[in-house]
């Protein structure tokens, strides 16, 4: 029954990421009835533009082989030697055949799933070689399903091999008032016209079964709420985590901008809702830069921590806000600002020089 719940619970379609380790394991979709009707086809093909080579090939070596009789000088010999001419010439017939069917038969996996090769299906899996786990598949209604597929191909290949030489009846009766060649010509075309409607009709069970395995993949690889949950944390980072990690993150930043305080010139007030620590050195070419920045509570604090070490506190509130809104931290103040800042700068080197002659 929690078997049950849990293919129900797949309502997801699968993710990018899942497919793509699928792949990895050499699950992919496809049909091994389009390679072979595609393979079977391109034979087809090369067989109907060679053919009449093969029959002279053929017809050279049977009159070669009858012309050297009369020089047999020892059976044994001369068997051997036939064998040998014999390979060769089935060699020099079969070869564009041979390496047709697996060139197509690439290209028809290619044209399928792409470049993917995966060696996790060679990988030993004791289940396959347990007896008890074997039965169940033998007798589930996966292995039942696969077995009516099966024989609703065989039927449609069947039909269609019959209704193919049911159509060259004519054809095949003439077989009896012809002779010599012509007899190799009609039966020649005769199998290849069969074969092509037998191959037509494997090719259109191949899309049929592409379809179906597409289909019966992209159900298998659904996913529930739950497991795209778990990728996206694996992906992306636990949530929790990363906000501990935010967290910590503006905490350092806040520490920094603390202990740039007692060493700013001047701290810029809102007075409240704002704070900007300036650090300006006389003498330098540099302008003012705004060493630390905060708002709201952490300005309160800022300006305690700046009164704590007799840092001069200056309320401007439009500059203030122009800082704060302007400037980041670590950055030198805008030129449109140098006036007023200078203003605010001139104010506090007075009121040093003041404390100093005072003293």
């Amino acid at each position: 029954m929690s078997m049950q719940n849990s293919s129900q619970d797949k309502t997801e379609q699968a993710t990018p990421k899942r497919l793509a380790d699928a792949r990895k394991k050499g699950q992919i979709a496809k049909s091994s009835d389009i390679t072979s009707a595609m393979s079977f086809l391109g034979l087809l093909l090369v067989f109907s533009f060679t053919a009449p080579t093969m029959v002279e090939i053929a017809r050279a070596f049977v009159a070669e082989s009858i012309g050297n009789i009369h020089r047999i000088q020892s059976f044994d010999s001369f068997q051997g030697s036939l064998w040998v001419n014999a390979l060769g010439r089935f060699a020099s017939l079969i070869w564009p055949l041979l390496t047709t069917g697996v060139l197509v038969g690439v290209a028809a996996n290619i044209a399928q799933v792409g470049f993917a090769a995966s060696l996790e299906p060679l990988k030993p899996d004791l289940s396959r070689i347990n007896p008890a786990e074997g039965l169940k598949r033998m007798f589930s209604s996966r292995a039942m399903f696969d077995l009516a597929k099966a024989l609703l191909k065989l039927t449609l290949i069947a039909f269609a091999a019959y209704s193919g030489i049911r159509g060259q009846i004519d054809r095949l009766l003439l077989l009896g008032y012809v002779e010599g060649y012509q007899v190799f010509v009609i039966t020649g075309e005769v199998i290849y016209a069969v074969a092509l409607r037998v191959a037509l009709t494997y090719l259109f069970i191949g899309v049929i079964d592409l379809v179906h395995e597409k289909f019966k993949f992209r159900k298998q690889m659904r996913m529930s709420k739950q497991e795209v949950k778990e990728e996206h944390k694996q992906m992306e980072g636990d949530p929790q985590l990363k906000a501990r990690l935010r967290e910590k993150q503006r905490a350092i930043a806040t520490q920094r901008m603390f202990d740039a305080i007692p060493g700013a010139t001047v701290l810029v007030t809102n007075p409240t809702h704002f704070a900007i620590a300036l650090k300006y050195e006389a003498g330098q070419e540099m302008a003012p830069q705004v060493v630390a920045k905060a708002q709201d509570y952490l300005a309160l604090r800022m300006i305690e921590k700046a009164r704590e070490h007799k840092v001069p506190v200056v309320r401007q509130v439009e500059l203030a806000r122009a800082l704060y809104k302007q400037v980041e931290v670590g950055n030198e103040i805008p030129v449109l600002l140098y006036r007023t800042v200078a203003e605010v700068l001139a104010e506090v080197f007075a009121e040093k020089n003041e404390r100093k002659g005072t003293i």
